[in-house]
C-alpha cells in the first residue's frame, strides 16, 4: 500500500513541474510588455544620455554629433553659469532642508495627542497636495511688486514695498521660503508615523518614572524615529538636488543666475535656448553621479543599514 502511495506522488511530480512551469511562462509573458517599455522608455535613453555627453551634439546646428571625449566635462569647471547654479543647489541642501527638517520633526511632536489633532494634520499637508504649477502661479501673486500680498502685509507696518524678484537676495529667499511651505509637511508626515508607531506602554512607562518631555523624546522616542527621519532626509535631499518647477515658474533662474539651480541649468542648456544636447548630458550625468555619492556617504555616515536591520529585528 505504502508502495503504491510513493509511485502516485511521484507520477504526479511531473505533471506539477509542468503546470508550474507552464505558469511560469505565462506570468513573463505578462510581464513581458512592461520590461520592453521600460527598457525602451528609460534604460535606452539614459544609455543613449551617456553617449551625447561624449559629443558636441547640438540641435541648433548641423554637422555636430562626433565624438570629443572628456571635453564637455572639462567645460564645466570653466563655465560660470555652471558653478553658479552649483552654488544655489546647495543654498537649497544646506539651508532649506534642515530648516524642513527641524519644523516637520516640531509639528509632529507638538500635533500629536491634541485636540482636532485630525484637523490640523489636513491642515499642514495642504500646500504639499497643491500642484507645482498652482503653487507657483500663486508664489508670482503673492510676491508681486504691484499687487502682491507680501507687500500689501509690509504696508502695515510701515515696510516699503520689496522688489521680491528683482534682487538677488530677495529671490533667492522667495525660493527657499517656498520649498520650506511646500515640504515641510512631508517631513511632518513621516515623523508623525513614526510617532504612531512608538508603542504607548513605554511612553507610559517613562512618564511613570517621572521622564521629562525631552527625556521621553530622547530616550524612548527618538529610537524609533530615527530610522524614519533619515529616510525622510535622504528623500528630501534627493528632490532638493532636483528643484525645478518653482524656479521654472517663478524666477526663471534670475535675477542673473541667482536663482538657478543644476537641473534648472540643465533645461536651460538642453532644451531652452542652447540645444547643446552633449552639454547638457554631460550634466544630467554629474547630476546623477553626485545624487548618487550623496546618499551612498549619508547611508554610511547615519549608519542608516544598521539601523533599518536592527529595527526590523524589533
Amino acid at each position: 500500500m505504502e508502495e503504491s502511495t510513493i509511485a502516485l506522488e511521484n507520477k504526479n511530480k511531473p505533471v506539477k513541474n509542468s503546470v508550474r512551469a507552464h505558469d511560469r511562462r505565462i506570468a513573463i509573458l505578462f510581464i513581458l510588455p512592461a520590461v520592453i517599455l521600460f527598457l525602451v522608455m528609460a534604460i535606452y535613453p539614459f544609455i543613449y544620455m551617456i553617449y551625447t555627453s561624449f559629443t558636441n551634439l547640438n540641435l541648433s546646428m548641423s554637422g555636430t554629433g562626433q565624438f570629443i571625449g572628456l571635453s564637455n566635462y572639462f567645460e564645466i569647471f570653466h563655465d560660470p553659469l555652471a558653478l553658479g547654479s552649483i552654488w544655489f543647489s546647495a543654498m537649497v541642501l544646506l539651508i532649506a532642508v534642515p530648516i524642513e527638517m527641524v519644523i516637520g520633526i516640531m509639528f509632529g511632536l507638538l500635533i500629536r495627542g491634541i485636540k482636532g489633532e485630525r484637523v490640523f494634520r489636513l491642515l499642514f499637508l495642504i500646500s504639499m497636495m497643491i500642484p507645482g504649477i498652482v503653487f507657483g502661479i500663486s508664489a508670482q501673486m503673492i510676491f508681486n511688486y504691484l499687487f502682491g500680498s507680501a507687500n500689501y502685509f509690509l504696508s502695515l507696518f510701515g515696510i516699503s514695498e520689496i522688489a521680491w524678484f528683482g534682487h538677488a537676495a530677495t529671490a533667492q529667499f522667495v525660493i527657499l521660503f517656498l520649498d520650506v511651505i511646500q515640504w515641510t509637511p512631508f517631513i511632518f508626515l513621516i515623523t508623525y508615523a513614526g510617532l504612531l508607531s512608538v508603542p504607548q506602554d513605554l511612553i507610559d512607562a517613562a512618564k511613570v518614572d517621572g521622564a521629562s518631555r525631552w527625556q521621553l523624546f530622547a530616550n524612548v522616542e527618538f529610537p524609533t524615529l530615527k530610522s524614519f527621519i533619515y529616510i525622510a532626509l535622504i528623500i528630501r535631499l534627493i528632490d532638493a538636488l532636483k528643484i525645478f518647477g518653482k524656479i521654472y515658474m517663478t524666477t526663471w533662474g534670475g535675477p542673473g543666475m541667482a536663482t538657478s539651480s543644476w537641473s534648472f541649468y540643465i533645461y536651460k542648456v538642453g532644451v531652452s535656448y542652447g540645444w547643446d544636447i552633449g552639454y547638457a548630458s554631460a550634466l544630467a550625468l554629474i547630476l546623477l553621479i553626485a545624487s548618487a555619492v550623496l546618499v551612498n556617504l549619508l547611508i554610511k555616515v547615519l549608519n542608516l543599514g544598521e539601523t533599518l536591520e536592527l529595527r526590523k529585528e524589533g
